[in-house]
C-alpha cells in the first residue's frame, strides 16, 4: 500500500486495535435500501456496509489505490466507483445510508456535506464518524504535559492548514451539518476502552500514535516537555505509557444527520 497517503498505517492499526467497536457502530446505523460509503478509503468500512446491506453498496474514492483495496474487501458485493465527493455521480435522494468516516479533514467539509445531503434521501440519514484530535486519545501523561499538549496541537494544527481546529473536525460538526442543510443532527459518543498489558494490536496503535504525536506535535512543546513526552512514549523508560496500570481511551462521535425533521 505505498501509494496510499502516509497516515496510512496509523488508520490501519487503528482500525485493527479497534475493530469489535467500529464496526459494531457500524452494526448500529439503519438497515435497509441502499448505501453510500464516500470516501471509502481502504475499505475497512465498506467490508462490514456490504454485509449489512446485503450487497446494495457503492463505495466511492478518488484514490486509485484505495480503489483497489476497497474491490479487495468487497470483492463482488459491491459497486466501487472512481468519484469526487463535491459532484458525487448520482442522482437526488438516491441512498437511505451515507456513511463517511474519518474524512472531513481531508476535504472542504462544507462542500461535501451539502452534496451528501442531496444524495440522501429525505428521510435517509447520513452518518459522519468523526474526532476531535484535542481529545482523540485519553491517556495519563505526566499533568504538566497533558496540559500543554492541547496547546501544541493547536499550534500545529494552524501551522500546517492554517487553522487551529482542522485536525478535529467534530469540533464543528454539528453547525457544518446544519448549514449543508440537515435538519435533524444527533450525536453518539463512543469510548473505546483498553487497560495495559496492552494486546499486540493496541500496542501497535499506540506505537502510532505516538509516532504521530512526534511528528506532528512534538515540535511544538517547550524544551523541557519534549523530554518529557520522550520519557513517556519511550517502551525501555520508568515513565513509559506502555506500563502496566496505564489505560487508554479513544473517544469517537457519530454524528447522524437527516435532511427531514426529527420526529
Amino acid at each position: 500500500m505505498s501509494n496510499t497517503p502516509d497516515y496510512d498505517a496509523y488508520q490501519s492499526s487503528f482500525h485493527e486495535a479497534f475493530r469489535a467497536e467500529l464496526y459494531g457502530i457500524v452494526d448500529a446505523m439503519p438497515a435497509g435500501g441502499r448505501a453510500l460509503d464516500a470516501p471509502c478509503g481502504n475499505g475497512f468500512y465498506s467490508r462490514r456496509l456490504v454485509e449489512r446491506f446485503r450487497g446494495r453498496l457503492t463505495a466511492i474514492d478518488s484514490n486509485d489505490e484505495y480503489l483497489r483495496c476497497t474491490r479487495d474487501a468487497v470483492g463482488a458485493g459491491a459497486e466501487v466507483v472512481k468519484a469526487d465527493a463535491y459532484r458525487l455521480p448520482f442522482g437526488d435522494a438516491t441512498f437511505d445510508l451515507v456513511w463517511c468516516a474519518q474524512s472531513l479533514i481531508s476535504l472542504d467539509p462544507g462542500r461535501a456535506l451539502r452534496e451528501m445531503a442531496r444524495a440522501v434521501k429525505p428521510d435517509g440519514v447520513v452518518a459522519i464518524l468523526e474526532v476531535d484530535e484535542f481529545h482523540r486519545v485519553l491517556l495519563p501523561w505526566p499533568v504538566e504535559l497533558e496540559a500543554a499538549l492541547p496547546l501544541a496541537v493547536r499550534a500545529a494544527s494552524e501551522q500546517e492548514y492554517g487553522d487551529g481546529a482542522k485536525t478535529s473536525p467534530a469540533r464543528r460538526l454539528r453547525g457544518v451539518l446544519k448549514e449543508a442543510g440537515f435538519r435533524s443532527v444527533r450525536r453518539v459518543t463512543y469510548p473505546f476502552d483498553r487497560a495495559a498489558p496492552f494486546d499486540p494490536p493496541a500496542t501497535a496503535f499506540l506505537g502510532y500514535h505516538f509516532e504521530h504525536l512526534r511528528a506532528f506535535v512534538r515540535p511544538h512543546l517547550p524544551r523541557d516537555l519534549q523530554k518529557a513526552f520522550d520519557r513517556a512514549t519511550d517502551p525501555e523508560s520508568d515513565d513509559s505509557l506502555y506500563r502496566a496500570d496505564v489505560e487508554l481511551v479513544c473517544i469517537n462521535a457519530v454524528y447522524l444527520a437527516s435532511p427531514a425533521p426529527q420526529k
